[in-house]
């Protein structure tokens, strides 16, 4: 089962231009994986170019056979359009971040329970669906959500070996 997720930009007009994303898109997963390695505006104002993707690992990296999950796989972005061929998997675009922020809490185009924007200012926000809770500069929360999942983890995977 996945855990959708839509990535944002917002451009230098206060237009927003997102992507979909399917895999892993909670916080600790998704989340950190953007404010560890996609802070670069032009990387990632790339990377959403290319519209919408399976997962996104450190890099946009290069066309893959989207089946074949040998090494390298999940170090580099997989998209439906570059990697499988896929049509009409564009990016999406939004005339404001206000705009996008009521359209994506009021009815998700994909299902995505989690949106990320790259502000202006250099900020993460996270959108939560579910909480309808919105987090403006949400790098030390999602951080923090990464943290608790690895001690999660560690605790119950102590008496699992």
């Amino acid at each position: 089962m996945a855990t959708r997720a839509r990535i944002g930009i917002e451009n230098a007009d206060g237009s927003i231009t997102t992507s979909y994303h399917h895999w892993d898109g909670y916080p600790a997963g998704l989340g950190f994986n953007l404010v560890s390695h996609w802070d670069d505006a032009d990387k990632l104002r790339e990377a959403i170019s290319l519209g919408d993707a399976s997962h996104w690992g450190k890099s946009i990296g290069n066309k893959t056979d989207f089946d074949c999950r040998g090494e390298g796989y999940y170090d580099q972005n997989v998209y439906y359009g570059r990697d499988r061929g896929e049509t009409g998997v564009g990016p999406k675009f939004y005339d404001t971040y206000a705009v996008f922020e009521k359209s994506f809490l009021r009815n998700t185009p994909a299902g995505e329970e989690f949106a990320y924007v790259l502000r202006l200012d250099g900020t993460w926000t996270q959108i939560d669906v579910y909480a309808k809770e919105v987090t403006h500069d949400a790098e030390d929360d999602i951080i923090i959500a990464r943290a608790d999942m690895i001690k999660y983890q560690r605790k119950h995977m102590k008496g699992a070996a």
